[in-house]
């Protein structure tokens, strides 16, 4: 086990500590190389990343099959639950003979994971470790991952994503995840942790009260980037404006991860920060990975993992995962927009948007469904007085917005009605409702939709709106 592996395991301990004891020990743990802190895996998938990306059509390709015949066969070999499966099917992965045979096998969804968590994986070659999707994820469960491996690899992967802004590791980077990082009694609204030396600033102190105070700090600290969900961002940018702070110099680049990211997003951020936007994509299940920057395409980096696109969906198998592997996994994620493909292939290389997880959807009138990014859900950003909105769903072609504003008589409500129904052709009638507080997640997340009804039912009966 690498020793980030191991400390990895009394990470709890850790952030319990003093603020000042923390600050010190963090420091000088993030001055170890990475490669020491990780061990080789972090420089193996730096470099399979790296020479992938610069690499041609026919490399890609060829690494894709190679990965992907490993994930069948370790599957073959080692998990119960493919096992069985595999002998269903009547699927020898020594008949794998190109990407396109993989077709022969069913999906993997999440409700099969939480039925079968104790077939579908080994902990023989690693340290499994527990994560739970949730959040914004329709339907939370548990799985389980390679400590060591995954770990390495995201932090090469990540990395090396952020580097398209210029970014170097441990450059000063703001944090704006929604965590609580304050000591309100002394009017600090914010913790250092010198691990990735990042400035975490409470997402609960995101308010124009404070906000003058945290400005000051981070222009002490002179950050070059800032890293967060788009809501957290999106309340920073509000708050100061509120205290006419309308811009924020010597930014190099924002990275918005776990939340969908609407144009409207982008503008406001780009704006404000006068730099590249990089939206990331990824998974708790670790099995696809991209990006894309401002408005331009996302990008998928396909050694990390087969993503397939299907009927619109992201279908995924999973590389490198040799505790719980995935093979055609279900993502419930959906593209839109130009696509570009390997030749005679699904697999995707870039598509012109990710519509957002299916819980994302609303239903209209008729049964089809339509993500709230096609309705222009984020429109509602740019209108004065509100601060934070959130759809409701419990009957087909009624949907409530609920609406957060510290100045409601601001918020021009007809228009905003009127707007999203002309985008959906009037097959939804939309209501706003007024909330003193849209609670975030344990984890700080913003809930962009709540969708009370089955909508995979809705979305697997393909009346999708184009």
């Amino acid at each position: 086990m690498d020793f980030d592996s191991f400390l990895h395991l009394y990470q709890s301990v850790y952030f319990n500590l003093p603020r000042p004891i923390k600050t010190f020990l963090g420091g000088i743990y993030g001055k170890i190389p990475l490669n020491v802190r990780f061990g080789k895996g972090y420089d193996i998938h730096k470099k399979i990343v790296e020479k992938f990306e610069e690499s041609d059509e026919q490399y890609q390709l060829d690494f894709i099959y190679n990965k992907t015949y490993e994930t069948l066969q370790f599957a073959q070999e080692h998990i119960p639950y493919y096992q069985k499966l595999f002998n269903e099917y009547s699927f020898q992965v020594k008949d794998f003979k190109s990407l396109s045979d993989i077709n022969k096998l069913p999906r993997l969804t999440k409700e099969i994971i939480q039925k079968e968590l104790n077939n579908l994986h080994t902990t023989k070659f690693d340290k499994a470790v527990a994560y739970y999707t949730g959040g914004s994820s329709s339907t939370p469960m548990k799985i389980l991952a390679p400590m060591q491996t995954s770990r390495a690899k995201e932090k090469a992967y990540n990395n090396y994503i952020f580097s398209k802004a210029g970014y170097k590791y441990r450059d000063n980077m703001v944090a704006l995840k929604g965590r609580d990082s304050s000591d309100a009694k002394k009017d600090i609204y914010w913790e250092y942790q010198l691990i990735d030396n990042q400035m975490l600033v409470s997402g609960v102190y995101l308010e124009k009260e404070y906000i003058e105070k945290i400005v000051e700090e981070i222009k002490r600290y002179k950050p070059k980037y800032f890293y967060g969900y788009p809501s957290a961002v999106e309340a920073f940018i509000k708050a100061c404006k509120l205290k006419n702070i309308n811009s924020l110099d010597g930014i190099y680049g924002v990275f918005l991860i776990s939340e969908s990211v609407f144009p409207e997003h982008i503008d406001m951020m780009k704006e404000f920060f006068n730099c590249p936007i990089v939206s990331h994509y990824g998974h708790t299940e670790r099995v696809s990975i991209s990006y894309r920057i401002d408005h331009e395409p996302y990008n998928f980096l396909n050694s990390y993992g087969l993503t397939r696109i299907i009927n619109d969906e992201m279908v995924v198998t999973s590389f490198d995962n040799f505790v719980m592997p995935y093979i055609n996994y279900s993502t419930k994620d959906f593209v839109n927009g130009e696509l570009d493909l390997y030749k005679d292939s699904d697999v995707v290389k870039r598509a012109g948007t990710i519509e957002g997880r299916i819980q994302e959807y609303v239903v209209a009138d008729d049964g089809s469904t339509m993500s709230i990014l096609s309705i222009g859900a984020g429109h509602y950003s740019s209108y004065d007085g509100v601060d934070v909105a959130q759809f409701y769903q419990d009957k087909p072609g009624f949907v409530t917005l609920f609406v957060q504003s510290s100045d409601p008589k601001k918020v021009q409500v007809e228009k905003m009605i009127e707007q999203m129904e002309v985008q959906v052709r009037n097959r939804i009638k939309f209501n706003v409702v007024f909330k003193e507080k849209i609670e975030k997640t344990s984890r700080g997340k913003r809930r962009l939709c709540i969708q009370k009804l089955d909508i995979e039912k809705y979305k697997l009966a393909d009346k999708k709106i184009e």
